[in-house]
Order: structure tokens, then sequence, then C-alpha cells
């Protein structure tokens, strides 16, 4: 048996590309996957108008949806809402949940929201698994029967891309990683940085393969095309990763593959990410 995910991250409907927008639905489409991921950012500025957008953007998915938002989901200008009622947009016209689940025979997504309303830092949109959040996940990942996969989806990265060390992750990514690893998480989906990139979450091979997601349809590319990441987990061979890249006005496989040092055994067979962008 296996299970077919699309990952897409930041979409940022408000400065969507539309033509990008058409050719992505009818690449999803033909895929026909089991469930879409997006992890974070479907808006720009959490405008009505952006989440209609996005809405009407799930809406034409044939496949479930499992969305978590990010820091752009939470207005900057509707400040008392921002305060008092941070999510009442996105449980409006995404989903009633922040952090939902959506499980199988083969696997098990679990989100987890790292958005903040508030920092006591300048950059509140860097994010922060706060230890309620991080206690609820590892409630629901136990839960988890053996011999299902463990993915959680996050907006935030828990690290950064090995050729920029120095990029911001989440505060509190430390203390998540250390829970991923002893729930035996094998995939963490992350967005935010508008950069695709896979890396093991320990030096050692332990814990998840981290897998980031550029932005799919936002004109707020930062040095890297549009992309998109198609995962394939199964219960014999484990998980292969490709990432779909936007070239010449349509959807194509890059065909590079990562290191070998990017290929990890786990208890659910070998993880190994084909063909991420740099």
């Amino acid at each position: 048996m296996s299970t077919r995910i699309v990952h897409l991250s930041d979409l940022h409907f408000g400065s969507e590309i539309p033509g990008i927008v058409q050719a992505l639905i009818e690449d999803i489409n033909t895929d026909a996957p089991d469930l879409v991921v997006i992890s974070g950012d479907l808006t720009l500025g959490a405008r009505i108008g952006e989440f209609r957008a996005a809405r009407a953007f799930i809406d034409t998915l044939a496949a479930p949806v499992l969305a978590v938002p990010g820091n752009h989901d939470i207005s900057p200008y509707q400040l008392v809402q921002r305060f008092a009622d941070p999510y009442r947009r996105w449980r409006a016209f995404i989903s009633p949940d922040t952090e939902p689940v959506w499980r199988d025979r083969n696997i098990a997504v679990v989100g987890l929201n790292t958005a903040q309303r508030i920092a006591f830092h300048w950059n509140w949109a860097r994010g922060r698994v706060s230890g309620n959040r991080l206690a609820r996940l590892v409630r629901r990942l136990n839960d988890v029967p053996d011999g299902v996969t463990r993915i959680v989806v996050t907006h935030h990265p828990l690290l950064p891309p090995e050729d920029h060390a120095t990029l911001p992750v989440v505060s509190g990514a430390a203390a998540a990683l250390d829970a991923l690893v002893r729930c035996e998480v094998r995939l963490v989906l992350a967005g935010h940085l508008h950069r695709g990139y896979a890396r093991l979450a320990m030096p050692d091979g332990r814990g998840p393969l981290i897998v980031q997601g550029s932005t799919a349809t936002s004109s707020r590319v930062r040095g890297e095309p549009n992309a998109y990441n198609i995962i394939t987990i199964s219960d014999h061979s484990g998980a292969s990763i490709v990432a779909r890249i936007w070239s010449g006005g349509r959807w194509v496989a890059r065909e590079a593959a990562l290191p070998r040092a990017r290929t990890t055994q786990s208890g659910s067979g070998v993880v190994t990410a084909h063909s991420m962008p740099h």
C-alpha cells in the first residue's frame, strides 16, 4: 500500500500568479494524490479577499486538503482581531482547526501551528513552538498505531538549509526536534523561507527528514523558481520525494538527486529524497 501527498507551501494569495495557479490545479488533479498538504501562508496579509481566493483554490482540488496557518495568515492590520481572535478568518474560510489530523492505514499527518500573535522580540514572523502545542502534538503522535508512518506539518522551519545555516528557525525548534525523535516521526513538512531543501534532523541520522517547500504560486520568490513537492509513502519501500518546478510555463520534475547523506533508514523503511530544489 502507498499514499501519495502533494506538499504545497506559501501560496500567498494576494501576490499569486494566476497562470501558475491554474496550471498547479491541473497538475495536482491530474496526479490525483491521496492528500494535499499546505504548510502555511495561504494569504499575503490575512485579508478577506485573500482568504476567499485561497478557499476557491482549495475547492478546485479533488483530493482532501490539510492546512496549517503561517504568520501571514494572522492579520497585521486588524490588531484587535490579531490579539483577541487571530484565527477568526482562518476558521471562517479554511478550517475550524489550526492543527488538523489526517490518517489512512499507511500514514498519520498531524498539524502543528507555529504562528504566534505576539512575541517579546521584534521579529513576530519567526514563529514559536509553544509548550502547550508541543505537548498536544506529542499526545496525538503517541496515539498513532505502530507501523503507521508519522508525519508532522508546520509552517516555520525546524532547521535552516545547510548552505545558509544562519537563517532563523522557529523559536523552540530544539525541543520540538527532540520530541519528534522520541515520537519516531519520519517526515516534517514546512515552508516559510521560500526555499526548497531537505536535511536530516540529527547529524547521526536519527529522527525525521525535514522537507521544506518553496513558494508554490506567489511572485515573492527568493532566488528559486516556484515549486512544490510530491511525496509517496509506501509500507514496503519507505518514502520518495520529488520536486515539481515551474519552468518555461509548465510544471516539470527536477532530475538532480540529493546526496546520499540525505537518505536514512527508519523503522518505516528507507526515506529517500530524490529531487528537491536547491
